[in-house]
Formats: structure tokens, C-alpha cells, sequence
């Protein structure tokens, strides 16, 4: 039973068994053990996205912009806390997903963009910015309309 949970959890997560226990210093082998970090870190993406979830809802529009990271540089840089749960884009990615289902589910449309770090980067020092979550979006929002033209 343990090792059909185990491979529910992988799969919600978006990793291997040997990504999971190299990520997370697991010893291995343990499969209670590898089934419990499993767990916390579903738990750690549920939560993000009910947080994701709230901030839609208690939001004046019906759209969103999530922005997905390619680069575990990148991901630790600008999304610090999550990186430090998630670990790596392969979670991340799973955490874009499930967020983006949640969401289309109570009537949003969800838009995802990847993270260009050069390109945001030039466009933060062109405009004098400083980086924030509410900067990335509106980086986003822009390159959304300029692909749009």
C-alpha cells in the first residue's frame, strides 16, 4: 500500500523516487520515510495553491498570470520561499499546473508565463524598478500584450 501512495505523491509532485531522496537528503531505501517527505511537500504545494486560490478570489479580475520558472537559479532568486519548499522547477512546474486547474475550476482564466531573467532584468533597469511579485506580474501582463500586437 505504501509504495502505490508513494507513487500517487511522485506523480502530484512532479518527481522521481531519486530526485525526491537526493533533493531532500533522504536515506535510501525508507519508504515510510520517503512517504512522509512526500507528503509535507504535497502538503507545502496544496497550501501554495490555496494561497494562489485566495489571492484570485479576493482579486477585482477574472484572469491571472502565473509565472513559471525553467531555472532553479532563477526559481531560487525570485520566488525564495517557495524554492526553498519546492526545491526545484519540477515541483514548480506541478504547483503551475494543479494551480491553473484549480483555478479555471471556479470560473478564472489563468495565463502562464515563463520567467526570462535577462529579458526582466533589462526591463527592471530600463524602468527604474525594483523587483517584487506585483513587478514580475505586471512584466508579465506586458510581454503577454506585446506578443499579442
Amino acid at each position: 500500500m505504501i509504495a502505490a501512495d508513494i507513487q500517487n505523491l511522485l506523480s502530484k509532485t512532479g518527481l522521481s523516487q531519486d530526485q525526491l531522496v537526493n533533493l531532500f537528503d533522504l536515506p535510501r531505501a525508507r519508504q515510510k520515510t520517503i512517504k512522509r517527505a512526500l507528503t509535507r511537500l504535497d502538503a507545502h504545494i496544496e497550501n501554495s495553491i490555496i494561497a494562489e486560490v485566495d489571492a484570485f478570489v479576493s482579486g477585482e479580475g477574472r484572469d491571472i498570470i502565473l509565472i513559471r520558472f525553467l531555472s532553479e537559479n532563477d526559481f531560487a532568486l525570485y520566488e525564495t520561499d517557495l524554492f526553498e519548499h519546492f526545491k526545484c522547477c519540477s515541483v514548480h512546474k506541478q504547483f503551475i499546473a494543479r494551480t491553473k486547474r484549480a483555478i479555471e475550476r471556479i470560473g478564472g482564466e489563468v495565463t502562464i508565463t515563463y520567467m526570462e531573467s535577462n529579458f526582466y532584468e533589462t526591463w527592471l533597469g530600463v524602468n527604474d524598478l525594483d523587483d517584487s511579485r506585483d513587478i514580475r506580474i505586471a512584466w508579465a501582463r506586458q510581454q503577454i500584450g506585446n506578443l499579442n500586437l
